[in-house]
């Protein structure tokens, strides 16, 4: 899921109200190219004492498409070759998941570019079969065959920029806290839900107001974000 400290139109407050109500056990919050978002919802779980548990993702932008990691502590930097991506997600003991595979709408990897990845050794962990969202809604029934081929855990997906879609793709295994996940997708006894409901459907104008956020208002914070990180870095 995705918080308005990034691309999404959800609060961190928000998120977690509307993951409560919905009566999910563990989420993941992905902004793009940053872990801020997922820090601001951590605080209000810890502070309200939940016993809902949140993973620490980030969607990093490659020069190849997004790539997502999850069991995180910082964002790599983003527009670098995804080996590169794959190599700072690993070296933080995270795992690798590819989010709307050959997707059309967003930067995806392609069918070609993931079967070289795993050709060359690279460790993909998962790949989303199920994604609610446009972004690869035409590419599902080609990624659930493809996925015969490479056996990599089968997950599901909200990709929430709305709190309205939060849980409209989500992800069954065994057991109930970050850890179980963690070793059902090493273990590929994962399975992706969604696909019985329909996602809530929205006015045009809030996906067109979405997309103007994601293109005019996120790229500059996002930008800011790295310098300020820099800094910090060169005082250290």
């Amino acid at each position: 899921m995705h918080t308005n400290l990034g691309d999404g139109w959800i609060s961190p407050a928000r998120l977690v109200e509307t993951a409560q109500q919905r009566g999910l056990s563990l989420i993941a919050v992905t902004d793009h190219d940053h872990v801020e978002g997922a820090r601001r919802v951590g605080d209000l779980l810890s502070r309200q004492d939940s016993p809902m548990q949140m993973i620490t993702g980030v969607e990093v932008s490659t020069r190849q498409g997004h790539l997502i990691g999850l069991f995180v502590e910082r964002a790599p930097k983003p527009m670098r070759p995804v080996e590169e991506s794959i190599d700072a997600i690993k070296e933080q003991g995270g795992l690798v998941i590819v989010p709307h595979p050959m997707g059309r709408l967003v930067p995806s990897l392609s069918r070609r570019r993931i079967d070289s990845l795993l050709s060359a050794g690279y460790a993909i962990d998962g790949i989303e079969t199920y994604n609610p969202s446009p972004a690869n809604a035409a590419q599902r029934a080609a990624v659930k065959e493809a996925n015969e081929e490479w056996g990599l855990a089968d997950i599901g997906s909200s990709d929430a920029h709305f709190w309205q879609h939060v849980g409209a793709g989500y992800t069954r295994f065994p057991g109930t806290t970050a850890q179980d996940l963690r070793q059902a997708i090493a273990g590929r006894e994962v399975r992706a839900g969604g696909q019985e409901q329909p996602p809530a459907r929205l006015n045009p104008g809030s996906y067109v107001a979405q997309c103007a956020w994601a293109w005019f208002v996120d790229p500059p914070r996002r930008m800011m974000r790295r310098r300020r990180e820099a800094a910090r870095e060169a005082v250290g």
